[in-house]
């Protein structure tokens, strides 16, 4: 009788040994999987990549700009000056200015018309024209 309650008792620890093992095992291992991931960057529009002179012809064509501030700006390009770029950055219908200078600027890339990114698609509301009111 003695040797079965012991039996019972190293076989309880020798089970929960391996349970907490197997525990931290897969914690380290999620960890480890956390900290080899790197952040997601966001995709790269494509299009060609152009010298600021180059801009001059290409007023009223989609930009995305990459300044040294490690920002991303897209608009439209609305007035090439040699100091300075001024981009419609607005929505549709909501014109907003924003303006660049030369020497903040990494890269300049036009965006080609059928590109995805330069002009997305609008869909239409899925209830446009029907009324909420209730008839009676």
């Amino acid at each position: 009788m003695k040797n079965s309650k012991m039996l019972v008792r190293a076989l309880a620890i020798a089970l929960l040994a391996a349970t907490t093992a197997g525990l931290a095992t897969s914690a380290v291992a999620a960890q480890k999987a956390h900290a080899a991931k790197k952040p997601a960057e966001p995709p790269k529009p494509q299009g060609q990549v152009v010298e600021y002179a180059e801009l001059e012809s290409r007023v009223g064509q989609t930009l995305v700009i990459e300044t040294t501030f490690k920002t991303t700006r897209q608009g439209k390009l609305i007035k090439y000056t040699q100091p300075t770029l001024t981009l419609d950055i607005g929505a549709e219908g909501h014109p907003t200015e924003f303006t660049v200078p030369k020497e903040t600027i990494r890269t300049i890339t036009v965006l080609t018309p059928a590109d995805p990114a330069a002009t997305p698609a609008a869909e239409p509301p899925k209830d446009a024209g029907k009324s909420g009111a209730k008839k009676n």
